[in-house]
This record gives C-alpha cells, structure tokens and sequence, in this order.
C-alpha cells in the first residue's frame, strides 16, 4: 500500500513466523524456571543447591529427627533439678467419746523432709546428659547424612529422566525426517508398501517411549517432591559433570573416622556411660533425709520444734544390678564402637568400587560415542540414496538409541556413584 512517505509492503508470511518465534522464545526465556506436566499442572524446576536447601529445611524425617536433641535437652533439665521436699501434718490421740475435742495427749506434728543427695549423684547425672545432647546432635546430623542417599539417587534418576525424555524426542524429530526421506521413495517407487508401512509402525515405539519417559520424570518428580516437604510437584535441573576425581581408599577412611557423625555420636556415648557407671556406684552411697518439725501437744496447744535425719542401711541392696548393667551398657558401646570403625571401611571400600566401576564404563561409552554418531549419520545418509535397505536404518537406530541410552545411564551414574562417595565419608554440603 502507499502512505504518506511512499510505498509500503506487508510483512510476509516468514517475518511474521520469525516474529511470533521471537515473543516464544521471550516467554519462554522468562518462564524457564517452570516446566508444564502433562497433566497440565506446571512443575518448578529448582537447582542442586535450592533442593538441598529445602531438603534439609524441610524434609519430614529431618524435622522429626530434630525432636530427639529436645529430647535431650529435657533429660538435661531434668538431671539438674532437685528433689522436691516433702510436707506432712498429723493429728493424733483424739478421743473417740469426746470426738472431736482435744484431750491431754492430743498432738499435732507438721514436718518438712528434704532429701539431700551425697556422692556426687547430681552432677553425674548431669555430665551424662549433657554427653547425651552433643550425642543427640551427632545422631541427628548422621540422619540426615544417611538421608543424602535417597535424596542423591532420587535426583540424579531424574536428571536420567531429563536426557531421556530428550533423546526421545530428538530421535522422534530424527525419524521424522526418515519418514520424510521414506515418504518420496515410496512414491517413486523405490521403497515397497509393506517396507514403508513398517517404517511408519516403528514410529509407535518411539511415541511410547516418549510417553513413558515423560511418565516415568512425573512420578519421579512428585517422590522428589516429598523427599523436600513440598506440596507442589517440583522437578531437578539437570546437573552433571565428566569432572571425575580419584581418590585413595586409606584418605577417604582417614577423612570418614574424624568426620562421620555416627562414629562421632557413639565416642559421645560412651563417655556418657562413663558418668553413668560411676553414677550407679554412687547410687550405692545412701542419701540423708534431713527433717524439721512443729509439734503442740494437749488441750493448751503448747509449740515445740524437732529435728530428724534419717538413711537407709546399704546391707542388701548396695545397688549391684544397676552397676553391673552400666558396665556390660559400656563395654557394649565399645564393641559397637570397634564394629562401626570396619563398617566404615566397608562402605568406603564398596563406594571407591562403584565409583570406579561407574568411571570405567562412563570411558567405555565415552570413547566410541562419535564413532556411534558418525555411524548413524551415515546410515540416514545411505538410506536417503538407496543405498541401505529400510531393516538395515530401523536396525541401526534401534543400535543407536540403545547405545545413548546406556550413555546417558552411565553418566549420570558416576555422577551419582561420586556424590555417594562424599556421603559415605561424611560430608554434607
């Protein structure tokens, strides 16, 4: 058309595509974070870091876990409280014929007992539940540390979702493009009706595996979700490495026994059996009853006062059960103690050994990845000029898909089989 300054075109059909392409990419740009299910439903991407953080905040077993320190801490409290006294009042030698008046012999006694504790029995008890707080913490934190496992495998196997549901795609894209190659040699008659109908019926597996992966993300997500105590669905970002460092099996046991929490916990507790064994000999010690009293005797209510002490006699029970259960508590620790030190050995010796085995197969696919791209490359090539049969391209794409496949599974496994390995010697991010 023709305006005031001269000659005007309208946007064709391809500027117009590229313009709507443009606002897409904007929407999806400020969007990204999010990612729609196929229910609808629309699933929070978050990073590694942002699910650790909700992890420990939020997750159920970790805010439960948290309740025994409190636990502890009560004990503490009540370690250190005194005994309470004891307050009685009695009234005898009423005369039942001139009830309820007095007579000459009628009393009354109003007493106050304290119990006071000797042998140190307080403050033993205290010193073990103070070793029984810093224990708790230690186990509390060993929880959480053995929690990092699920979380680990749970987002690492959707990161193994994510490069599924990619390859699925990309290879529905790629075939597609064989189905348009297939297409023209069919109607040039270079490619038979039962050849190209079984290349359109290969494209059902590929839809189904689409179908599947993307079902198989969805319910992984939502165990994420539960895993960091949130309501709403929420998927892993994609988080993986060829950063693969070695390590020694003697550095990483030497790291574990100063820095694993459960091994650090049960040092606690037994220095809390320590006070305890010494709290059942004390309790062998007997405590004095310290008592004061107001006493009126007879009609004339006359006061007087009184004192008392009294305490048991240690001549059958000197508290031998106790003690001797406190011994065997400890030298039970202590075996446990022996058997969680070769635990850890073991599990650092089983994580070195995954961690190596995972490398080792990740190289064996990493080095012939391009000679399996190359392969497929000229596969569809040959095919696009008849030089293959349509069985000889469906074989070596199913070759090819199984292989990618198993690379995507070994990558993500050696990152996981790393991860664990830092878990396994106690380190929590």
């Amino acid at each position: 058309m023709r305006g005031a300054y001269g000659e005007m075109k309208m946007p064709t059909a391809g500027v117009a595509l590229r313009i709507i392409q443009c606002v897409v990419a904007i929407v999806l740009l400020l969007f990204g974070a999010f990612v729609p299910s196929a229910n609808g439903e629309v699933t929070a991407e978050i990073s590694i870091e942002q699910a650790l953080s909700d992890f420990y905040q939020n997750n159920y077993d970790i805010l439960i876990s948290k309740y025994e320190i409190d636990k502890a801490q009560a004990d503490y409290i009540g370690a250190r409280l005194l005994p309470n006294p004891n307050l009685s009042f009695n009234y005898t030698f009423i005369s039942l014929q001139r009830f309820p008046q007095t007579t000459d012999n009628t009393q009354t006694v109003t007493r106050l007992d304290q119990l006071i504790e000797l042998g140190g029995k307080r403050g033993l008890r205290t010193g073990a539940a103070l070793e029984g707080i810093e224990a708790s913490k230690l186990t509390q934190k060993d929880t959480v540390r053995t929690l990092l496992i699920g979380f680990y495998t749970v987002f690492f196997q959707i990161n193994t979702d994510i490069l599924s549901v990619d390859m699925a795609k990309s290879e529905l894209k790629r075939f597609d493009r064989t189905m348009e190659i297939g297409e023209k040699r069919f109607n040039a008659g270079f490619l038979s009706l039962v050849d190209f109908t079984k290349l359109k019926l290969a494209r059902i597996d590929l839809e189904n595996n689409l179908t599947t992966a993307e079902s198989q993300m969805r319910d992984d997500a939502e165990q994420f979700s539960f895993l960091l105590g949130s309501a709403d669905p929420v998927r892993a970002a994609l988080h993986i490495s060829e950063d693969f460092p070695q390590y020694t099996e003697n550095d990483l046991v030497e790291s574990a026994n100063k820095y694993r929490f459960d091994l650090l916990s049960i040092e606690r507790q037994l220095k809390a059996s320590e006070f305890n064994k010494d709290l059942a000999h004390a309790q062998a010690i007997p405590d004095i009853t310290a008592g004061v009293e107001l006493d009126t005797v007879g009609q004339g209510n006359s006061p007087s006062i009184g004192f008392g002490v009294s305490l048991p006699i240690p001549l059958f029970n000197r508290n031998q059960g106790e003690i001797a259960r406190r011994h065997a508590e400890h030298s039970q620790l202590e075996i446990q103690r022996d058997k969680l030190k070769r635990q850890i050995v073991s599990d650092i010796r089983h994580a070195v050994n995954s961690y190596a085995t995972a490398i080792t197969v990740f190289d064996s696919y990493k080095g012939r990845k391009e000679a399996m791209q190359e392969l497929m490359s000229r596969t569809e090539k040959a095919f696009s000029l008849g030089g293959i049969t349509m069985l000889d391209l469906l074989d070596t794409e199913k070759q090819y898909r199984d292989f990618m496949t198993k690379y995507n599974q070994a990558l993500v496994q050696a990152n996981l089989a790393r991860e664990l390995l830092k878990v396994y010697t106690g380190e929590i991010k």
